[in-house]
């Protein structure tokens, strides 16, 4: 290649060459056929799409590891791609439509501005990883933003907004949705062409730019918005807290579906503006019943969100004192876990010898059983009183 661009178009092709990974079995063997363990991707494209095997090896081409490829990791990355397909049937069902000139600066509800917000973060990071190299990197950040910002969290705040009957929301909730969704697109579609085509030209999207996808600039060039830091923290807020509210019910074997009491006594003026500023989405997500600015005089169980104490109530029918065994063996077993990490990360021949994502690895779980060790204390706390 190198030689036939010098001679025909007197230049040189290319000036990087970008080398990946070795390929091997799902148990880290080299493939062969006298091993029989040759995997066919034409096998693996019939079965789930050339996306998904596409999207998984890029995942997986981490520098200096082998790939070790095995269906499983590819029929994840095929639900990934059913993910964006459902989110785009779902603004379909909605009347969400693309607006060729949408005026970001007169955004108004906070979770637009935080998905906005979110968007910008999300374009930097992935672009500085590619001119990096760092492929698998990008199509993590993509990954995340996608699958938990944008369709767990932004579509589900959405919901109650598009039942609502209050136009002016709909609209800008409608083109907003509508903007992130033609950007993931372009953002995606060099990891996974063949879907995001496809999607483009569902969206007739062709005719409204002219263009297709594959032509599209992508070098997107976003303008961030200062002023949405704070509608970002404040909808970054409410996910900790719901997000702790969910986690509690699993402690507790609460069902999911089942509605609880809030006392918001605790929190300082501004948390409880958030609440209110954001009541129909928090009740909505947290299956919150009530928001009450008094303690009740029923037992609750106070959980903490950062630094602030919410209380919730559940239904008579569960009975807190039979859950507090559990929650106490519970306790002790991480306060091992805790305790033994500590002082792992405290041998200096360990610390000197293991590799840098092992060690990066242990302590951000020592930070994740030290907040769940201070969730379940506040929750044993609360059963004692």
């Amino acid at each position: 290649m190198m030689m036939m661009g010098n001679h025909f178009l007197k230049q040189v092709p290319f000036s990087k060459v970008y080398v990946h990974a070795l390929v091997r079995d799902e148990k880290g063997q080299k493939m062969s056929k006298s091993k029989g363990n040759a995997i066919d991707p034409l096998n693996i494209i019939n079965n789930f799409g050339a996306d998904s095997l596409r999207l998984t090896l890029i995942s997986m081409a981490a520098p200096g590891r082998d790939i070790k490829l095995s269906e499983d990791r590819v029929k994840g990355y095929r639900n990934f791609l059913n993910k964006i397909w459902n989110a785009n049937n779902f603004l379909n069902l909605n009347n969400c439509k693309i607006v060729k000139n949408i005026k970001i600066k007169d955004i108004k509800l906070d979770i637009n501005k935080w998905i906005y917000f979110e968007l910008v973060k999300t374009s930097i990071e992935v672009q500085k990883n590619i001119s990096n190299f760092r492929f698998d990197e990008a199509s993590r950040i993509l990954y995340h933003f996608v699958w938990h910002t944008y369709c767990d969290w932004y579509l589900e705040f959405l919901k109650p907004i598009f039942d609502s009957s209050n136009k002016t929301t709909l609209k800008e909730s409608r083109n907003i949705a509508s903007y992130i969704q033609y950007n993931i697109l372009i953002m995606l579609h060099p990891f996974i062409p063949f879907l995001t085509e496809k999607v483009w030209l569902d969206l007739k999207l062709n005719k409204i730019l002219k263009t297709p996808l594959m032509q599209k600039d992508w070098n997107l060039s976003f303008k961030p918005n200062d002023k949405f830091k704070k509608s970002f923290e404040k909808i970054d807020w409410i996910i900790k807290l719901v997000t702790s509210i969910r986690s509690t019910k699993v402690d507790l074997d609460v069902s999911p579906g089942d509605f609880i009491d809030v006392s918001i006594h605790e929190l300082d003026k501004k948390k409880k503006n958030i609440i209110v500023d954001n009541i129909t989405v928090f009740k909505r997500l947290g299956r919150v019943r009530n928001i009450n600015q008094k303690k009740l005089d029923r037992q609750g169980i106070n959980i903490i969100v950062g630094v602030e104490t919410v209380t919730l109530y559940f239904s008579d029918s569960i009975n807190l004192s039979n859950q507090k065994l559990k929650l106490s063996k519970k306790f002790k077993e991480l306060e091992i876990k805790v305790s033994n990490l500590s002082n792992k990360l405290k041998n200096k021949l360990f610390l000197g010898n293991a590799p840098k994502t092992i060690v990066l690895r242990d302590k951000k779980s020592l930070i994740d059983y030290k907040v769940e060790l201070k969730k379940l204390n506040s929750i044993l706390n609360s059963i004692n009183n």
